[in-house]
C-alpha cells in the first residue's frame, strides 16, 4: 500500500481522478437535494426521465468512440487530425439517427407522462449530439494522456449545473425547463472546451475512410462489452418491479446507489489505463497490474467501513426504515470491489488490441444475471438479488483476469507482485 501511494504514476492516474470523481459526487448530491426539495417527486421524476433518455441514447449510439479513439490516438498520434475529422462525421450521422429514433419512441417511453413533459423532452433530445461529441473528444484527450484537461473539463458539467441551479434559485425561477437549460448549458460548455483543446493541438482534417473503418470496427467490438456491462449493472433494477413490491424496490435502490460509490470513484481509473498501456507495449502488463492492485486496495478501503456501518449509515442518511437494506448492501459490496477490478482488466484487454475479448469477458455475467434473477428473485427478495449481483461480478472478474493472464502470458503470482518490482 505504501509503495503504491509513493508511486508518482499511481498518484497521477489513480488518486487524481478519484479526487475529481469525489468532487462530482458531491456536486451531484447537492443538485439532487436542490431538485428534490424544489420540484418535489413529480418534477424530480420528469427531470430524471428526460436526462436518462439522453444519456441512454448517447450510450447506445456512441459505438465505442471513446475506447476506439483513445486506443488509436495513444499508438498513432500523427493521425490525430484525420482521426478527429473522421469521427466527427460519425458523430454527425449517429446524432441524426439517435435524435430521430428517440423522437419516434418518446411517446411510448413517456406514455405515463403528461403532454407537457413529452414536449419538454422533445426539445431537449437534440442534446444527444453534444453528448456524442463529448464521448469522441474524451477519446482524443485520453489518447493524448492529457489527463488534467480531461478531469477539469468533465468536472465542468456537474459544477456548471450546480451554479446554474443556484442562479435559478436566486431569481426564484427553478423549474424543470430551467433545470434542463442549466444541464444543457453546462454540457455544451464542456464540449466546446474539449473541441478547443483538441482542435488547437491537432486541428481537423478530412475524413479518412480506411482509418475510420479500422477504428470503427474496434469501437463496435468494444461496445459489446459496454452493453453486457450495462445488463450486469442495471438489469436487476429493471426486473425488480415485476416481482417485488414498491417498498422492496426502494430498499434495493438505496443499497445499489450506496454501493455504486465504489465504481463511481474508481471508474475513471480504467479509462486512463487504456491509452497508457496501449502506448507502452512492453510495460502495458505492468501498468495494468499496478492499477489493478491500487483499485483493489481503494475498493477495500471504501468497502470495509461500509460493511461495518451499513445499517447505522443507511438509517442515518435515509431514515430508519431503510436499515432493512443493510444485509443486501453488505452482500453487494464485495462484488462492487471485484467489478471495479474487472473494469481495469477490460481496459487492459482493450490496450492489448483485444476488444472482442473485453466484450466476451462480460458476456457470461449477463447470462447469469438474467437466469439468477428469474429463478431466485421472487422467493428470495432483495437479498437474493444482491447474491446474484455479487455472484455475477465474481464470475466476470474470474473470466476477465483469466483472459488477461492468457493474453499477456502472465503467471498467477504476477498479480500479487510488488508494484515497484
Amino acid at each position: 500500500m505504501i509503495g503504491l501511494l509513493r508511486n508518482e504514476a499511481v498518484r497521477k492516474r489513480i488518486l487524481a481522478p478519484i479526487s475529481y470523481d469525489a468532487l462530482m459526487l458531491v456536486m451531484n448530491l447537492i443538485t439532487g437535494v436542490i431538485v428534490a426539495r424544489t420540484l418535489g417527486a413529480d418534477g424530480r421524476g420528469q427531470l430524471a426521465a428526460t436526462l436518462v433518455l439522453v444519456l441512454t441514447a448517447t450510450w447506445l449510439f456512441s459505438v465505442g468512440s471513446t475506447e476506439a479513439i483513445s486506443f488509436h490516438q495513444a499508438k498513432n498520434r500523427r493521425d490525430a487530425a484525420r482521426l478527429i475529422g473522421s469521427w466527427l462525421a460519425v458523430v454527425g450521422v449517429a446524432s441524426v439517427v439517435a435524435i430521430l429514433v428517440m423522437e419516434l419512441v418518446l411517446p411510448v417511453l413517456f406514455s405515463a407522462q403528461t403532454d407537457s413533459a413529452i414536449e419538454v423532452a422533445r426539445w431537449y433530445i437534440p442534446l444527444i449530439a453534444v453528448s456524442l461529441a463529448i464521448a469522441m473528444y474524451n477519446g482524443v484527450l485520453l489518447g493524448d494522456e492529457d489527463f488534467t484537461a480531461y478531469n477539469v473539463l468533465r468536472a465542468v458539467i456537474p459544477v456548471g449545473i450546480a451554479i446554474g441551479y443556484g442562479i435559478l434559485l436566486l431569481f426564484d425561477e427553478f423549474t424543470v425547463e430551467g433545470a434542463l437549460v442549466a444541464n444543457g448549458a453546462a454540457t455544451t460548455v464542456a464540449a466546446l472546451g474539449m473541441a478547443w483543446r483538441t482542435g488547437r493541438r491537432h486541428g481537423i482534417a478530412r475524413p479518412d475512410i480506411p482509418l475510420l473503418r479500422r477504428t470503427l470496427w474496434y469501437g463496435l467490438r468494444a461496445h459489446g462489452g459496454s452493453i453486457a456491462g450495462f445488463v450486469n449493472a442495471r438489469l436487476d433494477l429493471l426486473i425488480l418491479p415485476a416481482f417485488l413490491a414498491a417498498e422492496s424496490v426502494g430498499l434495493y435502490s438505496v443499497a445499489t446507489n450506496t454501493t455504486s460509490i465504489i465504481g463511481a470513484l474508481t471508474g475513471t481509473v480504467a479509462m486512463f489505463v487504456l491509452p497508457v498501456a496501449a502506448r507502452r507495449k512492453h510495460g502495458s502488463a505492468r501498468t495494468v497490474v499496478k492499477t489493478l492492485q491500487a483499485t483493489a486496495m481503494i475498493g477495500l478501503v471504501l468497502a470495509i467501513p461500509m460493511i461495518v456501518l451499513a445499517q447505522f449509515g443507511l438509517e442515518l442518511v435515509y431514515g430508519e426504515e431503510f436499515g432493512q437494506a443493510a444485509t443486501a448492501m453488505r452482500i453487494m459490496l464485495p462484488g462492487e470491489v471485484l467489478d471495479a477490478c474487472s473494469v481495469v482488466l477490460w481496459a487492459g484487454l482493450l490496450a492489448a488490441n483485444r476488444p472482442f475479448l473485453s466484450s466476451a469477458a462480460a458476456g457470461p455475467g449477463a447470462v447469469l444475471t438474467i437466469v439468477g434473477l428469474l429463478l431466485f428473485l421472487e422467493s428470495g427478495g432483495i437479498d437474493a438479488a444482491a447474491i446474484v449481483s455479487t455472484s455475477v461480478h465474481t464470475l466476470v472478474f474470474i473470466v476477465s483476469i483469466s483472459l488477461y493472464r492468457h493474453v499477456q502470458g502472465l503467471r498467477w503470482r504476477d498479480f500479487l507482485a510488488s508494484p515497484t518490482a
